[in-house]
């Protein structure tokens, strides 16, 4: 039997649930409500896509009624497909549904650097939340019932129009900016006067129509004809058309004020933002032509017939598919190039003019076939803007062409041999060559930034203290706050440069965040900054996307300073860059951690302990409460952030109480969570996200308080007594019931742990030798295994959620891991189960004390003296009362005699003792010893009495020391020891056997490790008292020049118990001075008997020695 007191951790998986979709019948789109699942917002919408679905998007009110009726049994959040994953735009669907329709929460969005996409949440009547997409919530998934497909120009709107005087013709429509001042129901109107109404925009290519061929300039704000109107946050065009596409300034649309209710057009890219719409701007105006309007095909000024002009250059969409070679070649057969795209504007009149096109591609000039990774344009220039589609540049070598339709404007990487159509590009006619460049002289760099005369760029690099590093949100936001981004690498140049500057401050063994990122999926990585992706130098199998999470990226701390993107909410240092000559603001790097008095740190109203301690989580909260506080409740965003940046800086898990983000759940829960799932939250350092494990794992943990005053300890409260309900028993104030006796109530152990949990109770733990033994003794004449709460995920648990902080295991368990265990002394099978629960106050009855009368078991009948006393006290004590000082003589005994002592809380003197016996001990009733249960380094020599211990073993100690008493009346015959044997010794021919009282004896002084001795004896000798003790000694002597000691068969278990090799009770020791140490050596578990004294030693069992065999005499 192996009883002990572990250490061990591991975590729990939760089950899975049927999924399932839900259709409206008005509409015939299907929703899935995944309540379940626990996903980043990245992992959700993957997993919606790969069912040919979307995360929730929410374009009419209706739609929003009926989710919102499908989630109002939930309590906690639900991502949906909002998001501002385009750090240039504002919010938006994911699958590019228009954002028309909002229902923010109160406080909501709230403008936290990483809190870029959205949840529904059902406890704020399924409004929209802002959350960091990191975060790990269920979801909703949207299919509709006919796929809706990217709808492309008709022949009709591709038939060249006449517009009158001032408007400007595209798709079939006729556009005119208006810049007369006007709010904007006046502009109305007078677009209206002129037989139009305000612009609507019902597709990307018409929006870059209006950027970029309209006369446009970045200052203008231009009045739109979406507005809401006639209903509150929902966005209508005023000409009555369905609003099939919007695009957003950063953070729009918003009611600061409640009555942004009209929409502009402003900005370098023209995106849109609500306003008050009694402003006076100008505004676009959009009309059908005159249907008296004759065709006419319009001749831009410096640019051949069939080209069209923007800006200094004219553009020719190609008529033919090709190759990217035999497509360059076409272009410069009309003297021009390969298009290039220098600023977004020029990226938006290029949509316009492709955008709604059949063609899948068309060329674009760039590659990167000279050199992977290096992107040039064809003509020679260096690229200054970039529009990757998702996943792109990517690792394969290639040629770039622009998507149309749903990924219009999109640049994909493809084999330069694929055919596409193709953008020409050259410069007006009426357009001078550009002038050389100016040489201006370089800026300098502001106080505390650090540059090279090659460069145009200043930089500030951050290497910290760990509680200091950001994540990347957070470091692009400083960079922003003192005039600059994260740094951008665009070149092998610029990578040198960034190398150098770090190596100068001995920095090389950093990693810092850079700039680029990949937060939106329908787009490719992108700087921060805007410049163009057009270098690459990522590590190898990197970029990797590990877990669907990693989407911002670091360079690593080699001389080759290699790219990998990271989890975004990792903490790391940065490097920040601004253009030489931009105005910079001052930095601080000082984090204010502010202490108490005794060491806690104060975060607004609250006071925080990080203790590193690692515990189960009941003793943690124990000693929060201590000090007049409990585990931390985690309530809001900012707090999670101020904890996760703290911890991040010890190498271990801290445990958190059971709160989600911004979800309070109620102490009721908390123990229905304990009760029935054994979970608490813990706090992962790594990610700072949480995850639900066994209460009874070791973890570190943090204390929370509010700001008050307070003095000294908590006194510790005692749960109060109670008693338990009928055919149940009480043990230490908890109530157990034995279940399954009969066949038909066996169960399996998951069926045994609900049956026990819906009595109000769970199947048992075992946490001390008292409740081991209880259980045990009401199962004695059980036959059958039994289940206890113990089971094996990596690691045992206990399923209650207590720690697992003592073990039983039978001789050979546990077998393996993920398995369930059973009873008596544990093993990894069972039947029946045992169950337990706290027992209950209001069935308190009060007990007596034990009287003095004897307590019959078995045939023998016991009392208990409680008062302590010396062993002959107490032995004179028994025989006063007709007894003797109890005997053990089976392990049911020994059971029954722990209980009683368990009842005082005491230890027992019992009968045995060596005393009279010159070492040999015996029981004082003459009782033969046929079991023993001496503990951990026991028995020893010259303490010659024996108490029995409260986990159930034996100890010895002096005679004189006081202790209770245990007395023993028996109605059995006492067996005595048996005469000696007659017999023969083994005749052989070279090994001379001793023959002594029932046994042969041979000693071999070749020196070998004790196993190799077990191996050639098969027995080696054990020792039952001091004549054979003395008989050893004899013939040991004779061998003292060949070796300095014998190899006997007594040896330590893994739990340090001491036992002989053929299972003779250990009843006798002849241990040498100060032998054996109270602190066990390491690996020191076996015996040897000193040829020279005949004393014995603990020593490594590898050591070198002679070894005694033993074998009983043949008849």
């Amino acid at each position: 039997m192996q009883c002990q007191y572990p250490n061990s951790s591991a975590p729990l998986l939760s089950d899975d649930t049927e999924r399932f979709w839900t259709e409206d019948a008005s509409t015939g789109v299907r929703y899935q409500i995944n309540s379940e699942s626990a996903l980043t917002w990245h992992q959700a919408r993957k997993s919606c896509q790969e069912q040919n679905a979307e995360l929730l998007s929410i374009t009419e009110i209706h739609e929003q009624e009926y989710v919102g009726e499908l989630i109002k049994k939930f309590s906690f959040a639900l991502w949906i497909g909002l998001n501002t994953l385009n750090f240039n735009s504002g919010w938006q669907w994911a699958g590019g549904s228009p954002f028309r329709y909002l229902n923010w929460a109160p406080g909501s969005p709230f403008p936290a650097p990483g809190k870029i996409c959205g949840t529904m949440n059902p406890r704020q009547n399924a409004k929209w939340e802002n959350q960091a997409c990191n975060q790990r919530f269920g979801y909703i998934c949207k299919k509709r019932k006919i796929n809706s497909k990217f709808n492309n120009i008709t022949k009709e709107e591709m038939r060249p129009i006449k517009c009158t005087e001032g408007w400007w013709p595209y798709a079939g429509h006729c556009y005119s900016i208006q810049r007369e001042s006007k709010a904007w129901k006046d502009a109305l109107t007078s677009c209206k006067r002129q037989n139009g109404d305000l612009a609507s925009v019902h597709t990307i290519a018409e929006y870059g129509f209006l950027v970029s061929q309209l006369g446009y300039k970045p200052t203008e704000e231009l009045w739109l004809g979406l507005n809401d109107l006639k209903a509150h946050f929902y966005f209508e065009w005023s000409d009555g058309t369905p609003v099939m596409f919007t695009t957003w300034q950063r953070r729009h649309p918003t009611y600061r004020n409640g009555l942004e209710d009209c929409v502009v057009m402003k900005g370098q890219d023209g995106y849109w933002a609500t306003d008050v719409c009694d402003r006076q701007l100008g505004y676009i105006c959009k009309k059908k032509p005159s249907s008296q309007s004759p065709e006419e095909k319009i001749k831009d000024p410096g640019c051949q017939e069939g080209w069209k002009r923007f800006s200094f250059y004219c553009y020719l969409v190609g008529s033919a598919l090709a190759t990217f070679s035999d497509a360059n070649k076409t272009c410069e057969q009309s003297k021009a190039y390969l298009a290039t795209v220098e600023t977004r504007n020029e990226q938006a009149f290029l949509i316009s003019l492709i955008g709604l096109r059949s063609e899948k591609y068309f060329w674009l000039g760039l590659s990167d076939t000279e050199e992977q990774g290096m992107f040039r344009w064809t003509s020679g220039e260096t690229p200054t803007f970039t529009h990757w589609n998702s996943a792109m540049p990517g690792k394969e070598q290639g040629c770039v062409a622009m998507g149309t339709g749903a990924s219009a404007g999109l640049w994909d990487v493809i084999s330069c041999q694929e055919t596409a159509n193709f953008l020409c590009k050259q410069r007006a006619m009426d357009v001078p060559p550009p002038a050389p460049p100016v040489h201006v002289p370089a800026a300098s760099c502001a106080q505390g930034w650090d540059g090279a005369p090659q460069a145009d760029s200043c930089f500030k690099v951050s290497a910290l203290d760990k509680n200091l590093k950001k994540n990347w949100f957070e470091a692009e936001e400083f960079c922003r706050e003192i005039g600059g981004n994260l740094v951008t690498i665009n070149s092998k140049e610029d990578q040198l440069l960034i190398w150098q500057l770090a190596l100068e401050k001995g920095l090389q063994t950093q990693g810092f965040w850079m700039g680029l990122f990949l937060l939106n999926p329908d787009e490719g990585f992108t700087w921060i900054d805007g410049s163009p992706v057009i270098y690459e130098n990522w590590d190898e199998d990197e970029p990797n996307n590990d877990k669907g999470i990693e989407h911002c990226v670091m360079f690593n701390r080699s001389p080759q300073m290699r790219w990998n993107d990271l989890y975004c909410e990792h903490l790391l240092n940065w490097i920040c860059e601004s253009k030489k000559g931009m105005t910079t603001s001052p930095f601080n790097w000082k984090y204010q951690a502010v202490q108490t008095a005794d060491g806690w740190i104060i975060y607004k109203d609250k006071q925080y302990y990080f203790s590193r301690e690692r515990v189960p989580m009941e003793k943690a909260r124990r000693i929060c409460q201590r000090n007049f506080a409990d585990l931390v409740v985690i309530e809001d965003e900012n707090e999670r952030q101020f904890i996760w940046k703290y911890v991040s800086t010890e190498p271990t898990n801290y445990l958190l109480l059971f709160t989600l983000i911004t979800i309070h759940i109620n102490y009721n829960f908390y123990l229905y969570l304990l009760r029935v799932f054994d979970r608490v939250i813990a706090f992962l350092l790594l990610t700072g996200f949480w995850n639900d494990i066994n209460c009874g794992l070791k973890n570190a943990f943090i204390c929370e308080r509010r700001n008050s005053t307070y003095s000294g300890f908590v006194p510790t409260v005692l749960p109060p007594l109670g008693g338990c309900p009928v055919m149940w028993i009480l043990f230490q104030n908890k109530c157990y019931k034995i279940v399954g006796s009969r066949e038909e109530e066996r169960l399996t152990w998951y069926s045994a742990r609900s049956a026990c949990i819906e009595l109000g109770g769970n199947l048992a733990s075992i946490h001390n030798a008292q409740v081991q033994a209880f259980l045990t003794f009401h199962l004695k004449d059980v036959a059958d295994e039994t289940w206890i709460g113990l089971s094996d995920k990596h690691s045992y648990v206990w399923t209650d959620g207590s720690p697992y902080d003592y073990a039983c295991w039978a001789r050979g368990f546990p077998l393996s891991k993920y398995s369930r265990v059973g009873w008596k002394v544990w093993d990894n099978i069972g039947k029946q189960e045992i169950k337990s629960m706290d027992s209950k106050p209001e069935l308190f009855h009060s007990t007596t004390a034990p009287d003095s009368d004897f307590f019959h078991y078995g045939n023998s009948s016991y009392l208990i003296i409680p008062s302590k006393m010396s062993w002959e006290e107490a032995r004179k004590a028994c025989r006063e009362k007709s007894s003797e000082l109890a005997s053990i003589s089976d392990y049911y005994s020994n059971i029954f005699l722990l209980l009683q002592a368990a009842q005082y809380g005491e230890t027992l003197w019992i009968g045995l003792n060596s005393n009279t016996s010159y070492g040999y001990y015996r029981w004082s009733d003459k009782q033969k010893i046929d079991f023993s249960n001496w503990h951990y380094e026991e028995p020893k020599e010259k303490k010659a009495c024996v108490f029995l211990e409260l986990s159930g073993e034996w100890k010895t100690a002096p005679c004189n020391e006081k202790h209770f008493s245990a007395c023993k009346k028996s109605e059995d015959i006492l067996p005595s020891d048996p005469p000696q044997d007659i017999g023969r010794c083994p005749q052989s021919g070279h090994i001379a056997w001793i023959p002594f009282r029932s046994y042969c004896y041979y000693f071999n002084a070749n020196e070998m490790s004790w196993v190799q001795s077990v191996t050639q004896c098969g027995m080696l000798t054990s020792v039952e008292d001091l004549a054979e003790s003395n008989f050893l000694a004899e013939h040991a002597d004779l061998y003292t020049s060949k070796t300095s000691g014998f190899w006997i068969g007594l040896y330590r278990n893994i739990n340090g118990q001491l036992l002989w090799q053929d299972n003779s009770a250990l009843d006798f020791v002849n241990w040498a001075e100060a032998e054996p140490l109270e602190e066990q050596r390491e690996n020191e578990y076996c015996v040897q008997l000193s040829a020279s004294s005949g004393s014995w030693n603990s020593i490594p069992c590898s050591s070198r020695k002679g070894f005694i065999c033993k074998t009983p005499k043949s008849k």
